[in-house]
């Protein structure tokens, strides 16, 4: 199928008819379906995240580190959670009191500043990781090895989700740019 075969069908094809009060119904946030996925997903993680507060410190021996490294293990998760409910809000609260063209530049910049919280909160809770579960370890060479493996998947991983971010904001600032 060539592609204006494709945009011909696309064009033929008949819009699914809603009333306006099935609209206004789907816009409510209890049933808005962006907002319930997100939602369930946030619930899910921040029911595991404080599982794992609940029982890190005696399954993970955390009364055998410092202070310090346990509060950053707590802050590290506490980051990932606000993160997770920044999202949140990022996609619940939106901007209707503004022109379209004001509303979509605030909106890339507050989606920028997303962005950049969750490359940080992705290093700052590695970062809590790494410091609690390596500390008071002897190193051999294998653990070694199995420091650097952990190393390189979190920098890997930070990377693919930095160019996630740059993708989807460039992909956005193009489209921004045709209402300016």
């Amino acid at each position: 199928m060539e592609l204006d075969d494709l945009k011909s069908t696309w064009n033929r094809a008949a819009a699914p008819a809603k009333t306006t009060d099935e609209l206004l119904f789907m816009l409510k946030e209890n049933n808005h379906p962006v907002l319930k996925g997100i939602r369930k997903q946030l619930t899910i993680e921040v029911l595991g995240w404080s599982f794992f507060l609940g029982v890190y410190y005696t399954m993970f021996d955390g009364g055998q580190k410092p202070l310090l490294i346990n509060l950053l293990l707590i802050a590290g998760v506490l980051f990932s959670i606000v993160h997770n409910l920044m999202g949140y809000g990022l996609a619940k609260y939106l901007e209707t009191d503004l022109s379209v063209k004001k509303a979509l530049a605030h909106y890339l910049l507050k989606l920028k500043v997303y962005a950049l919280t969750s490359v940080a909160s992705r290093v700052f809770l590695w970062t809590g990781f790494i410091l609690f579960f390596t500390y008071n370890i002897r190193f051999t060479g294998s653990k070694y090895v199995l420091l650097i493996v952990a190393v390189t998947i979190f920098v890997v991983q930070l990377v693919v989700l930095g160019r996630i971010w740059m993708m989807r904001l460039k992909k956005l600032s193009n489209t921004t740019a045709g209402f300016m």
